[in-house]
């Protein structure tokens, strides 16, 4: 059949059809490249390396990567013009167009690609696709065929990845067409080419087709030809197929290789037999074993091979030691007619008592799902930075990976075998915007299982999966029974995971999205809450993995500790998967249409902007915290003054021997001791430990915190000896006189106050500084020392802060009943003012005085929220004791439904302050529901520097259990310190709670400081902050003392460690 590529006769046959899914494509199989030799074979498979980088190797494989002709076309009647003009560009294969110039990116969370587009109207109706616009870009290069190959060499074009359905040509005769977009496409072009010649080969691909009904996840919607492009060769007799497969014996002590594998055109050989030889090599390239068998010389032949290992070295993510087959087939002769080889690891998936275990011991699935995402080549990812990604997820205690929602680029399964990384592959379906479309498009069927078919076909021999999942998001029906049984017939080695969406039973327990079928083995809940949880697995005997949870939307993550509980405490709850690994935006110089104003572009929606790092792989804050959750052991203080204490290991193989300990004893961030620890604790136990420190020598009202590390001992592939594993940390109780109480200055001294009081101002100095009180708004108006300011308004009780997407900040996050914020402007909360209705001062004595204040403080409606005591000691040595007593009033306590964002006070700062020093946990920001990762230690940069910029702004930097503050410029510094922790947030700008972007922002004339006495956690979505980390509309009282200071004169650790109780 010929056609030229202007013709295509009944584009609608293909394109909108979904029950012609392909013509003349090759069956979906495992990589089979061949080398001249068992020994090129072998070394080939460099460690680490891009699999085309390997495939390059061989003789018989040709990359077509590079430069191509590019005509493109915004609709398939246009394209006849578009050729006919001769007006070619070019483009980089792999790539998107929309990348290059044509076209543009797409953001949808779940809806159709074409929904929302002015150009599509009216929307069409499943099989059909838009008419109007529905961009087609044709690619043309030129093919040199290797004159080393001969014309009985079977030859293959094979496409990686295409979206979304595309048609080939060589020489303008028809070869062949195919969907599905995120699994590779096989044509054999034997009869095609000839070698030692050149020819032309023209791909048109069509952004819409009826395929794109079942891809409609939540990511930019991109086309083109966005992965590698490559034509190989293999001998006349060539292994087309292999199936290989380990099995441990009950001991876990021994292991048998077995392998089928599908030998074509051995018929076409003079000769007898040919033998099929299996090698199987170690992690050294020492051969551990060879087996062979004979074949007939058959048109098509299958063996089997087995072999045994004694004591093989197993395959964990823990431990991912990898073997290497190499498969070679040889003639009668004994000659290698071909060798192919890949790199595996011997290991076992079991479910036993409904727990997933990996070589006879249970796992915790600590995982992200992960899109194929470059931040510049969209959908086309580079090998080094997939590395990164899998490394950075290593580091970070994370040890899975769902492949959300389609296969991923062959590299990255490689990757996870061999840095250590389990699997839950996911087929391309999702129909997202219909639930139910499964059930009213029964012609799509064969679609959603062809889909998952492929991917089983093509990663059948990966070590590192675990479970195929059959879709997601595309309600549960019968395709996905028959994905399930397919799974089940072809590979007994793996399990089979859903994610569909509202199904029983768990929707009794919670509105949100369940993940569970009858078919499959493993459960997957979406989004649960974690009281639920339990419920859950009180009606299911199958192990439960969180398919999806704790959505990472910005400044968010605010539930890990409460699910880690969860997963220590119920033994089939195995963990789950976090959405997501990273934010799914581009740099802007890679859009056409984008924003000259911002660096980044995520469309019309920022529902994307939920990663666990930002789009250049840069770690958001919430990294730390599932780094904290995530590390495989904890520690409980038994007796804590002595340094005894049980260390729980919750590893799934590996012995706390095979880490570095190390341990500190700090009092206020200062080291006192330090050291290291030999532990012997084996995988999945608990043991006693001692700490052997001395009794700390500390100065009265400093606290002692010790703190476990484990490190590498060695290099990984994935970090350096030294990186940490994580850490422990517990207050150790110590016996001090008491804290000196504050009103005496560095020398003990108390000095003089002079007051100067008229009607509008009050002006309180001593020994360097001077205090100006505005009578009018209740406020301090200037806080100054040796004539520096530090301080130019304040404090002014503040129950706002910038919201996050979980409280409404972004748009999209209302679809999950998140409005807080049009609550909180209702309210008026951010835009209060204080209303002055009583001032007293009292003159105890010539060292201090007595500063009482009444205020209200009103939405712009003049509604008083609060009634509010601030009582003021101020004392010549320059110290001022803060009491804050704060009451809402009945209205709001009436009208609030939900929770106050914070509740504290502010205090405006000159554009002179601008560094940061505090004890407290850190060094990144934490908030109640979000604390734990930061450890409690003395921290200091600039203020600037507390700032994280979130693509979308909204409250950020906050420090939870701070002792104390110090505020600085050239010459001066603000110190803010309490006898009981408090929280603390500095903002730089004006607007962050109303600016679209960080080109919005408008800087601040000075920093604001923000002293809270509680602040509400941030949740997650769609599960709201737990009732503990929520601020209630409660009478409560901040107490916190402020001391300007001169930095040259003063240690503002010192002054910290006064209490500011009445002795």
């Amino acid at each position: 059949m010929s056609r030229a590529p202007t013709t295509i006769d009944s584009l609608s046959e293909y394109i909108e059809n979904p029950e012609r899914l392909t013509e003349h494509t090759e069956p979906v199989r495992a990589p089979t490249i061949p080398y001249e030799s068992v020994a090129a074979a072998l070394d080939a498979n460099e460690h680490l390396t891009e699999l085309e980088e390997r495939w390059d190797q061989s003789p018989y494989f040709e990359r077509l990567d590079g430069e191509w002709d590019f005509c493109w076309a915004e609709r398939p009647a246009d394209v006849p013009a578009a050729l006919a003009a001769d007006e070619w560009d070019t483009i980089p294969v792999p790539s998107v167009w929309q990348l290059h110039g044509y076209d543009r990116p797409i953001y949808r969370n779940h809806a159709l690609t074409w929904e929302r587009l002015p150009e599509v109207d009216p929307l069409p109706e499943a099989p059909e696709v838009p008419e109007t616009f529905n961009p087609v870009g044709t690619y043309r290069r030129s093919v040199s065929v290797p004159d080393n190959w001969t014309d009985d060499q079977p030859t293959y074009l094979h496409f990686e990845g295409v979206k979304s359905a595309f048609f080939v040509w060589i020489d303008g005769e028809y070869v062949g067409y195919d969907q599905g977009s995120m699994s590779p496409s096989e044509f054999d072009v034997s009869d095609y080419l000839s070698p030692g010649s050149e020819h032309e080969l023209m791909v048109q691909v069509v952004r819409f087709s009826d395929g794109s009904y079942l891809e409609t996840q939540d990511m930019i919607r991109f086309s083109g030809i966005f992965r590698s492009v490559s034509l190989y060769a293999t001998p006349p007799a060539h292994v087309q197929d292999y199936d290989l497969r380990t099995d441990l014996d009950a001991g876990y002590d021994a292991a048998t290789v077995s392998l089928e594998a599908d030998v074509h055109g051995a018929d076409r050989l003079d000769g007898g037999e040919i033998a099929l030889v299996a090698h199987v090599f170690d992690a050294d390239d020492e051969l551990v074993t060879s087996v062979e068998t004979a074949l007939e010389p058959a048109a098509e032949a299958t063996a089997g091979l087995e072999a045994t290992l004694d004591e093989p070295d197993l395959w964990s993510a823990e431990d991912p030691t990898l073997y290497t087959l190499v498969l070679e087939l040889q003639d009668g002769d004994g000659e290698t007619l071909e060798a192919i080889s890949h790199r595996f690891g011997v290991r076992e998936y079991e479910i036993v008592d409904g727990v997933l275990q990996v070589n006879g011991e249970p796992v915790t699935i600590r995982g992200v799902n992960r899109h194929d995402h470059d931040p510049d080549g969209g959908r086309t990812v580079p090998f080094e930075r997939a590395l990164e990604d899998l490394q950075l997820m290593k580091q970070t205690n994370i040890n899975a990976i769902r492949t959300a929602h389609y296969p991923h680029d062959l590299s990255v399964y490689a990757l996870a075998d061999e840095l250590g990384l389990y699997v839950f592959d996911e087929a391309n379906v999702e129909t997202h915007f219909d639930l139910e479309f499964v059930h009213k498009y029964p012609a799509f069927h064969e679609s959603f299982l062809e889909r998952f078919r492929r991917m089983v076909d093509h990663h059948k021999n990966i070590t590192s999966i675990v479970a195929w999942s059959t879709s997601n998001e595309a309600g549960t029906g019968e395709p996905h029974a028959a994905m399930a049984d397919y799974a089940h017939e072809v590979d007994g080695t793996r399990f089979v995971f859903h994610q569909g969406d509202g199904d029983a039973p768990y929707a009794q327990f919670h509105e949100s999205m369940t993940g569970t079928a009858p078919f499959t083995d493993i459960s997957g809940p979406r989004y649960p809450v974690p009281d639920t949880i339990a419920q859950f697995s009180a009606v299911d005997d199958r192990p439960m993995i969180m398919g999806e949870y704790a959505h990472a939307f910005c400044n968010s993550l605010g539930h890990q500790e409460a699910y880690w509980d969860l997963v220590d405490r119920i033994d089939s709850l195995q963990g789950g998967f976090i959405w997501e690994w990273c934010n799914q935006t581009l740099n802007a110089d890679v859009v056409a249409d984008a924003d000259a104003e911002t660096d980044l572009w995520f469309g019309d929606d920022a529902f994307l902007l939920d990663g666990l790092v930002f789009s250049d792989l840069s770690p958001q804050p919430v990294l730390e915290q599932v780094k904290w959750t995530h590390q495989p052991f904890a520690l409980e203080p038994v007796v804590p003054e002595d340094g005894v204490v049980t260390i729980t290991n919750s590893h799934d193989v590996t012995n706390l021997s095979d880490l570095e300990a190390v341990w500190e004893l700090t009092a206020d961030g200062e080291v006192l001791e330090e050291g290291t620890l030999e532990l012997d604790v084996p995988a999945g136990q608990t043991k006693g430990a001692i700490i052997p420190f001395d009794d700390p020598d500390v100065e009265p009202g400093q606290r002692c915190y010790a703190t476990i590390r484990l490190r590498l001992p060695a290099d990984t592939d994935w970090a350096d000896a030294g990186h940490e594993i994580g850490f422990e940390q517990f207050e150790v109780p110590v016996d001090t006189d008491p804290a000196p109480a504050v009103g005496a200055d560095e020398d003990g001294d108390e000095g003089d106050l002079e007051i100067e009081s008229t009607d509008d101002e009050i002006t309180f100095s001593g020994d360097g500084f001077a205090y100006t009180f505005d009578a009018a708004s209740g406020q301090f108006s200037e806080l100054a020392v040796d004539g520096h300011p530090v301080a130019t308004g304040g404090p002014q009780v503040d129950a706002f802060r910038a919201p996050v997407p979980n409280e409404g900040r972004i748009q999209s996050s209302t679809e999950w009943g998140y409005e807080n914020q049009t609550e909180w402007e209702s309210l008026g909360l951010d835009d209060t003012h204080s209303v002055v209705r009583d001032v007293t001062l009292e003159e105890p004595g010539s060292d201090h005085a007595h500063l009482v204040v009444d205020t209200e403080v009103q939405n712009p409606d003049d509604e008083t929220l609060f009634g509010v005591t601030t009582t003021y000691d101020v004392h010549a040595s320059g110290d001022i004791v803060l009491t804050t007593d704060i009451e809402p009033t009945a209205f709001l306590r009436e009208e609030l439904e939900s929770w106050l964002p914070r509740l504290g006070i502010d205090f405006d700062l000159p554009s002179s302050v601008t560094d940061l020093e505090w004890v407290g946990r850190g060094p990144h920001e934490t908030y109640p529901d979000r604390s734990a990762s930061g450890e409690i230690g003395r921290y200091s940069g600039s203020i600037a520097d507390q700032h994280v910029p979130y693509r979308v702004p909204q409250t950020n930097g906050n420090k939870t259990d701070v002792r104390w503050a110090s505020l600085t410029g050239p010459q001066s510094g603000l110190l803010v310190f309490a006898d009981e922790s408090f929280s603390l947030r500095t903002d730089s700008y004006e607007n962050l709670a109303t600016a679209d972007s960080p080109a919005d922002l408008v800087e601040r004339d000075g920093a604001r400081l923000s002293i809270d006495a509680a602040v509400s956690g941030v949740g997650g979505t769609p599960v709201k902050p737990l009732a503990d980390h929520r601020v209630s509309p409660e009478a409560t009282t901040l107490t916190v003392t402020v001391r300007p200071y001169e930095l040259a004169a003063v240690d503002p650790a010192k002054l910290a460690r006064r209490t500011c109780l009445e002795q």
